[in-house]
């Protein structure tokens, strides 16, 4: 009878729940070859292809299976391992997001930290970028996620911050031709809307903002209706939705910096597991394609 060690278990179920092998490797403090490695091993040992081969990461019916029985085995081990040694990581982190960001990728990245910690409870907070980071320097975060414009220099960690474009998002084919466009937009003080407007103001098409909210739910809303357009970061933007491309007669909006801020003198046990959580689901943010480029 085979047995199957847990390490190659918990290296498959980690790649497939943070989206690639790199992230799975940072989490798990090894490199990508010796994951991937891991990988083969698991294969030779099972005698099956779990992963489909090719740029994404499906899997193929006996890899299905197998994710599902591994998740169990984990937890059964990992509930067992606590019991019997008293290690049990607990604690409560406090984490602003913005709005945007909070559906792209945070139940996710959160689903997978419960399932290996789920004494970590995490209390989040959605705004507009700028309330994030006040409320951060107010202490009241103890990691908070800011969107800004993109920096010329940067000299934080490259896993902290991501760059994204930022592009024009409309419901296709419910927009009503108009000389003036319509722009839905957060309030004063988001970002997207301070870039919008100061790149509208330098073009030669006049506009005019028709539907503004705080709510990312009033934003989608809106433009759903065809109400107006809105400006969004790429990797975001809901696959419902058509992001346009300057070739539209649009102009060109720039790209911002969504980064993560922590005081790393003051993280807890907790915060730094949740910070790699985060710093996985900021890497594995993948755009949908752009109408009108190829």
């Amino acid at each position: 009878m085979k047995n199957i060690p847990t390490d190659l278990l918990r290296t498959f179920v980690t790649i497939k729940d943070l989206g690639g092998f790199t992230s799975a490797g940072e989490l798990l403090g090894r490199s990508q070859p010796a994951i991937s490695l891991q990988i083969k091993k698991l294969e030779a040992l099972l005698e099956t292809q779990i992963f489909l081969r090719g740029a994404s990461l499906d899997l193929t019916e006996d890899g299905e299976y197998l994710y599902q029985a591994a998740r169990q085995m984990l937890e059964i081990n990992d509930r067992t391992v606590a019991r019997l040694k008293g290690e049990n990581i607990s604690g409560r982190v406090r984490l602003g997001i913005p709005n945007d960001f909070e559906l792209a990728f945070l139940p996710k990245a959160l689903r997978s930290l419960a399932r290996i910690y789920p004494n970590i409870m995490v209390e989040v907070d959605c705004a507009i970028s700028k309330v994030i980071y006040q409320r951060f320097q107010k202490h009241h975060y103890d990691i908070c996620l800011v969107m800004e414009p993109e920096r010329e220099k940067e000299d934080r960690d490259d896993r902290d911050y991501r760059t994204d474009r930022l592009t024009w998002v409309v419901n296709q084919g419910h927009l009503a031709d108009s000389d003036i466009v319509p722009l839905v937009t957060y309030p004063q003080g988001c970002v997207y809307r301070s870039m919008l407007e100061g790149c509208m103001a330098k073009g030669e098409r006049p506009y005019r903002i028709v539907y503004t909210s705080p709510s990312l739910l009033g934003i989608m809303s809106a433009v759903e209706e065809g109400l107006g357009l809105t400006a969004m970061a790429a990797s975001v933007v809901p696959h419902h939705l058509t992001k346009l491309s300057e070739a539209e007669g649009l102009p060109e909006l720039g790209s911002v910096s969504t980064g993560l801020y922590y005081r790393e003198e003051e993280l807890s046990v907790a915060s730094r597991h949740v910070l790699d959580f985060l710093r996985a689901g900021l890497a594995n943010l993948v755009p949908h394609p752009i109408l009108g480029e190829h």
